[in-house]
């Protein structure tokens, strides 16, 4: 099937009516998405579902009318084909709606693996692959008894970020992955840019998030700040997600002028820790934008979010239930431990807090612990050092193997327009001389123009 997109125009239009969206929350919950789908385009056909290519001079959109036909019609093709399962191989996050809408409602399992897990899929050999032209190929091979295609339960695999070793799959069922979807109507109709990777967790909540809710996704050309906000100004963006390396890399190198005239609604923070200056810089530069952080994982789903304005949690959330049934524990070397409920045995996370007066704060994962001659070395603890030095727009802490201690702490460093490389470099040792213990003062220090990132908008450490 050929894709033609309709040119952009403005994402905003009524609000769905009230019995319209009772039809979408009212439905089984492997149906709602397609369910969503249908119910948005009969009301609004041109409405903006998906923008592309935003932040340039060349964008596309396509609208939920268009949604809803290619739903039709990729329904009947599965309903002829009846696979034992789907792997997702689609580019744009149009064709992923549509399959992962058609794939829930028609009772497949659905795999949507991110570029860099595809080989972890060896388990679904006889799966069948479908790519942007959301066409199933038929074949009698791996298809299901009709009966048993009817009544399968619905399952959805997803790749872990990758963030601590090669990328798992797990297995989620439709409850789970919409435990953390937002159907109020305070959360209608708006628009959601999308910089996370759309096949992976994070990314997926958010273009779930705003279907189910006749928002609009948008999705810049590039992560280039400029690009991005860019992308927020052009399309009137009101919520924007994103780990805190893509929002410092925006508030840092993105054109000040651009991002004064967004008119962000909210901030939602989530993939990596937040600190306390950042936080403040959002406030400062979004001050109408209300800004919360969200720890979840690929395998737990969303266990809490924070609204105050503060990094970590507050101490007294230890122990106690959260919204939704979660508890949180702490092992003696800090690691935090999570309970979905009290019939589920407690998680080992691999985030390693601190306690620090009346609240837990992220110190790192165990994995990104750098041991110099035997002395741990948290990086995100150095990097918040390191970024306190005029000059220092961006910085990351990592490891290098040294024969004498083991590891020695290294650090990239993005200068600030106007600041000597020298002068910046002088500086930074002197403040980190003074702040840090000396085996946490970075060791080789290399100046970059881009802090790398992951497919996921982390910053890798090893």
């Amino acid at each position: 099937m050929n894709v033609t997109l309709a040119a952009a125009g403005s994402a905003s239009s009524p609000a769905l009516s009230d019995a319209a969206m009772r039809r979408v929350f009212d439905s089984p919950v492997e149906d709602r998405l397609a369910t969503a789908l249908t119910t948005i385009a009969e009301a609004a056909p041109t409405r903006t579902a998906v923008a592309r290519n935003a932040g340039t001079d060349k964008p596309t959109a396509i609208d939920y009318g268009t949604l809803a036909a290619r739903l039709v019609d990729l329904e009947q093709q599965l309903d002829e084909a009846r696979p034992i399962g789907v792997v997702a191989r689609t580019d744009q996050v149009e064709s992923l709606i549509v399959l992962t809408a058609a794939c829930s409602r028609q009772h497949v399992p659905l795999a949507i693996l991110a570029d860099d897990a595809a080989d972890s899929g060896h388990e679904l050999d006889d799966w069948l692959s479908v790519d942007d032209t959301l066409s199933i190929p038929f074949t009698a091979a791996g298809s299901m008894p009709r009966g048993e295609f009817a009544t399968v339960a619905p399952t959805i695999w997803v790749a872990t970020s990758g963030t601590s070793g090669p990328p798992k799959i797990v297995d989620h069922s439709w409850e789970s992955l919409l435990a953390a979807a937002r159907l109020s109507s305070q959360w209608h109709s708006l628009t959601w840019l999308l910089v996370y990777d759309a096949k992976r967790w994070a990314g997926i909540q958010v273009w779930v998030q705003a279907m189910l809710t006749g928002g609009c996704v948008v999705v810049p050309a590039s992560r280039d700040p400029d690009v991005v906000a860019r992308a927020v100004v052009d399309r009137q963006v009101t919520v924007l997600p994103a780990t805190p390396t893509l929002m410092r890399r925006l508030l840092t190198s993105a054109d000040p002028a651009v991002l004064a005239t967004c008119q962000l609604e909210r901030i939602t923070l989530g993939g990596e820790a937040v600190d306390g200056p950042l936080l403040d810089q959002i406030k400062k530069t979004f001050p109408n934008a209300g800004v919360s952080h969200v720890y979840a994982t690929t395998e737990l789903g969303e266990v809490f979010r924070v609204r105050d304005g503060l990094p970590g949690f507050p101490a007294h959330w230890l122990t106690k239930p959260l919204p939704g049934g979660a508890r949180l524990f702490t092992r003696r070397d800090g690691e935090l431990l999570v309970q979905l409920s009290r019939d589920t045995a407690e998680v080992a996370t691999g985030d390693l807090v601190e306690q620090r007066g009346d609240r837990f704060e992220f110190v790192g994962r165990r994995s990104d612990v750098i041991v110099v001659g035997g002395a741990k070395v948290y990086p995100k603890r150095v990097e918040e050092v390191v970024r306190g030095v005029p000059g220092i727009a961006e910085a990351r802490v990592h490891s290098v193997a040294s024969p004498i201690t083991g590891e020695l702490v290294a650090v990239d460093v993005v200068v600030s327009p106007g600041f000597s490389p020298d002068d910046v470099r002088s500086g930074m040792l002197t403040h980190c001389r003074h702040e840090l213990e000396s085996h946490a003062v970075p060791r080789i220090v290399t100046f970059v123009e881009q802090i790398a990132t992951t497919p996921a908008g982390k910053v890798p450490r090893r």
